[in-house]
């Protein structure tokens, strides 16, 4: 069954790499969509077919326990795929069948609207800033935070901050450096923008170390990779090339960085993939043999507004799915009985825990109609170099990365920073017009930034 599960995920994904594809060709341009499927035949497809075989040879104790014993279930996991796969396409399509009005009716960025993004960006710095100095008072400053850090990882002691809930605020530094790197891409070199974006990337770099997540890391500097090639207009097929090595280089820069802290090494590369991806398929095979969590009825979905807020007003009455998966896969939800770490959710697992297999299908039409309702977002942006930016970093951390860390919970917080950053540009844009900045001569921002006519079915 093994060799079949291989060979069948190398198929898998062949297909989706297929679907991805044909479906930009037929566009002419790369979507959200297939930056999703890409990525689902990557995990799902390779990465499974690699898992299965590493666990296979015994090379994968971590999990070698939690799936073999359900290699007659393998197939299972992949007809999960394709259910997820077409729902997701029939989510994708129906959205995009939809006319919105509010959103047919904002632009984020209008004819003279430059002045107001380097506005926007300094805006979203100087925030993070504020917000990241009140966050860290407790901590000692900022550098005392740093320390503190690096005592949470020692597991040395913990600090109670009264004022935990600002954390998020700082991530909106990341966005401040997309605004400010996205209008150097356009042809605009003022100093204020070189600054800008110079003290932006700086202070993005202290708030990823401060969160001390190793992925965290790549992810943003793959961004700024990504987006270059998205506003140089790349061809479809290039791109998704360049797209997938860039998402390997997240996975292999991983595995580097956890060699050097030596935190979760393995012997090589293949084994330390196997068991840090073995999780989605770990949590998918662990319900179906429970068959206990399997009709929460999309509970967790209605109730993901409520972690847009602190922490400490909903934990006591809202029940984190990824707890109730830890729980279950280890035997103890984390911060119980020796438990530091919480089994993430992916999207099939998600699904599974809803409705079993009909819940997959649901929560698969719920991505791809949220997938295209980001799209038209994207899609109203003129300012094409902000718009390559910032959709670069939509496609690698809601259409890949939100696949396979499905909790409402992490998509809602790890992308609260996103929310209240949009929110600021669209203020300031829409703000009454007033020349706030001087226009260089002989730039016409709608030629330049305008993008060009695209398909959007």
């Amino acid at each position: 069954m093994t060799e079949l599960t291989v060979a069948i995920g190398l198929l898998c994904m062949l297909v989706c790499v297929a679907f991805a594809v044909l479906h930009s060709l037929r566009l002419g341009h790369v979507t959200l969509l297939d930056w999703s499927v890409l990525g689902m035949g990557g995990i799902y497809g390779g990465c499974w077919a690699l898992i299965a075989f590493v666990t296979k040879s015994g090379e994968n104790p971590v999990w070698e326990r939690a799936l073999l014993p359900f290699e007659h279930l393998y197939p299972l996991h992949t007809l999960s795929m394709f259910i997820l796969l077409g729902s997701i396409y029939i989510g994708w399509l129906l959205m995009g069948s939809l006319r919105f009005r509010p959103i047919k009716k904002l632009n984020f960025a209008s004819e003279n609207s430059e002045g107001r993004l380097i506005l926007a960006g300094w805006v979203l710095l100087i925030i993070a800033l504020f917000m990241q100095c009140f966050y860290s008072h407790a901590y000692g400053g900022l550098m005392g935070l740093l320390e503190y850090s690096a005592s949470i990882r020692s597991g040395i002691f913990t600090v109670e901050n009264p004022l935990s809930f600002l954390k998020p605020f700082g991530g909106m530094a990341f966005f401040s450096s997309f605004l400010f790197f996205g209008l150097w891409l356009g042809g605009c070199r003022r100093w204020i923008v070189k600054i800008g974006f110079i003290l932006a990337f700086s202070f993005s770099f202290y708030i990823l170390f401060s969160w001390l997540g190793r992925i965290g890391f790549f992810v943003y500097l793959a961004t700024l990779v990504l987006s270059i090639m998205v506003a140089r207009r790349v061809r479809p097929l290039p791109l998704l090339v360049g797209g997938g090595l860039t998402m390997l280089f997240i996975l292999v820069g991983a595995y580097q960085v956890s060699v050097w802290l030596n935190i979760k090494v393995a012997d090589d590369i293949t084994s330390f993939l196997a068991r840090e991806l073995s999780f989605p398929f770990v949590s998918f095979f662990a319900q179906i043999d429970s068959g206990e969590h399997l009709l929460r009825g999309f509970w967790d979905i209605l109730v993901a507004p409520v972690y847009l807020l602190p922490s400490s007003l909903w934990t006591k009455w809202v029940e984190n799915v990824s707890q109730v998966n830890t729980e279950l896969v280890i035997g103890a939800p984390k911060g119980v009985a020796g438990v530091t770490g919480a089994i993430p959710v992916d999207l099939i697992t998600l699904g599974l825990m809803q409705a079993a297999l009909a819940g997959i299908a649901g929560v698969g039409f719920i991505f791809g109609a949220g997938l295209r309702l980001l799209q038209k977002l994207l899609d109203r942006v003129r300012n094409f170099s902000v718009r390559a930016v910032f959709e670069a970093h939509l496609a690698i951390k809601i259409a890949v990365l939100a696949i396979f860390y499905a909790q409402p919970a992490l998509v809602v917080s790890d992308n609260f920073a996103l929310l209240v950053s949009i929110i600021i540009i669209v203020f300031v844009v829409k703000l009454p017009r007033i020349r706030l900045f001087k226009k260089p001569k002989g730039l016409n921002s709608v030629d330049q930034y305008s993008p060009s006519p695209v398909k959007t079915l």
